[in-house]
């Protein structure tokens, strides 16, 4: 049973070109009206949605809500599951954000008024959480938990235009123009994978994802068929090609259409090892750009409650 004494909210002022700061005393009413009197601290810096996370299981809270976008609440996971209280927790999404693909999983999410209702009425189901090992930008090794989808190759080059961009256009816009823009600088990884130990090839790419859930990068479906709950990742494979025979597959992922092309391969695992043998492979991690692979890629069965998931997606 929800219980707001028990809960915080972790909201970034950055959310929506800025939106959520601006309007945050009218924004911060509107939740405690609807969920009562709840813990509210914004963000400051890349980070604070895993210490603040952290920090509130740590005083007791055992609900934790994530007002932003997609990095936001992928980071507000990472410092839960890194308690390891994540069996006790339940997490509640609010959107705000420029994609805002994973609430596109949870019914009555669009709205913040109908997002609040979700949270204090329906139910936390437990879903799979996954983790990635990469290289970060300043050359060291580290993994982190993520809460969507994870790809290397060309994704995390579109997350570097799309944080550089000064556009108000909307997330599925400001997403096209970046992977056209990316399109046109990407050179194809060469990476070899390996599924659950077994060897499944070389490819030259143009991007490999790794999804737990369906949507990402302002509304395209990488994985059609994925599902939150049944303990696998959808392992999308697109083949490097050129410009003029990518752009159906690409306009294919607003339906999910493109994984009926012989440029797209799927796979299904829990265990997933991507090596880089030529050219860079950029990682995207729920939205955000920290590196590069090789990427070592770990499936956690049920490990957090997420309040308000549809039926359709477990």
């Amino acid at each position: 049973m929800f219980d707001p004494n028990k809960t915080i909210v972790i909201a970034n002022p950055m959310a929506r070109h800025g939106f959520v700061g601006e309007n945050w005393p009218e924004l911060s009413a509107r939740i405690r009206d609807a969920l009562g009197p709840v813990e509210l601290q914004l963000t400051e810096s890349r980070g604070d949605g895993l210490r603040m996370g952290k920090e509130a299981l740590a005083r007791g809270a055992r609900t934790v809500i994530s007002f932003g976008g997609d990095g936001t609440h992928s980071e507000v996971v990472d410092g839960i599951m890194q308690s390891e209280l994540n069996k006790e927790v339940t997490m509640g999404i609010l959107h705000a954000g420029t994609g805002g693909d994973f609430r596109r999983m949870i019914p009555g999410a669009e709205e913040l008024d109908s997002a609040c209702a979700v949270i204090r009425e329906k139910p936390a189901v437990p879903i799979d959480i996954g983790w990635v090992q990469y290289v970060h930008d300043e050359g060291h090794t580290e993994g982190r938990f993520f809460l969507n989808i994870t790809s290397m190759g060309m994704g995390g080059l579109v997350d570097r235009h799309v944080a550089a961009s000064k556009s108000k256009s909307s997330g599925k816009a400001k997403y096209f123009k970046a992977v056209l823009r990316a399109n046109m600088q990407y050179k194809p990884a060469r990476i070899r994978l390996r599924i659950d130990g077994k060897d499944e090839g070389e490819y030259d790419i143009s991007n490999i994802c790794v999804c737990n859930g369906r949507w990402a990068g302002g509304s395209m479906m990488f994985a059609p068929e994925a599902r939150l709950s049944d303990g696998m990742f959808d392992v999308i494979l697109f083949r490097a090609t050129s410009t003029l025979r990518g752009l159906p597959v690409m306009a294919g992922l607003y339906k999910g259409t493109h994984v009926r092309s012989p440029l797209v391969s799927t796979y299904r695992g829990r265990h997933i090892e991507v090596e880089v043998l030529k050219n860079t492979a950029w990682m995207d991690i729920d939205g955000e750009a920290p590196g590069v692979g090789p990427a070592e890629f770990r499936l956690h069965e049920r490990a957090l409650r997420v309040i308000g998931i549809g039926a359709e997606f477990i």
